[in-house]
């Protein structure tokens, strides 16, 4: 993986484009929720979608009472519980069948425990294709959050971290810090 403080200093974040004007507000959303309930989660899922390239499908097995799991699995990441695999997996299941779009609703109700994760950050730390199957892997998501919080102590991260925060205009957590920049430095693979 290529080092991600060399990188920052040359990485030009535009602060027009639609993810940098957004994602504060995304995030004043269930910030500002005391409590998350059934409809935060369908709310939250199709607003995060709004970054994805796909349209959104909600599969809740168990109908409202699996909205309501979903709910109460993001009360508990917002509390800083930390989540089970279970819980991860049944919120990915729920949300398109997707750990990418599980990881931005868990990332935007608890920022500071939770990294977004999607194809370009696999790319970036893995240097290699991003398949669904790579991708989609608790355990692999599981290893990029222990990274980030690795990378995190390293005594270089303040510096990074008010550099991003300078570059967006508003703050951020040392998680998403992290993960922008591997985000817009990811390698780009040929069909």
């Amino acid at each position: 993986m290529r080092d991600i403080f060399v990188l920052e200093p040359a990485t030009h974040i535009s602060p027009v484009h639609s993810f940098v004007v957004s994602y504060p507000y995304l995030l004043e959303y269930f910030s500002s929720k005391p409590s998350l309930d059934a409809g935060d989660v369908g709310r939250g899922a199709h607003m995060i979608h709004g970054w994805m390239p796909t349209i959104l499908e909600l599969y809740p097995q168990q109908g409202r009472s699996g909205l309501e799991a979903a709910a109460q699995t993001l009360a508990n990441a917002k509390a800083g519980s930390a989540l089970s695999d279970k819980e991860v997996e049944a919120l990915a299941a729920l949300v398109n069948n997707s750990l990418v779009g599980a990881s931005k609703l868990l990332h935007f109700v608890a920022p500071d425990h939770f990294p977004i994760w999607d194809s370009k950050v696999y790319s970036f730390v893995h240097e290699k294709r991003p398949h669904h199957y790579r991708v989609n892997s608790v355990e692999t998501y599981k290893q990029y959050m222990a990274l980030l919080k690795g990378l995190a102590t390293r005594p270089e991260f303040p510096t990074f971290h008010d550099s991003i925060q300078k570059k967006l205009g508003y703050s951020v957590s040392p998680l998403r810090a992290l993960e922008l920049i591997m985000f817009l430095n990811a390698p780009v693979y040929g069909a």
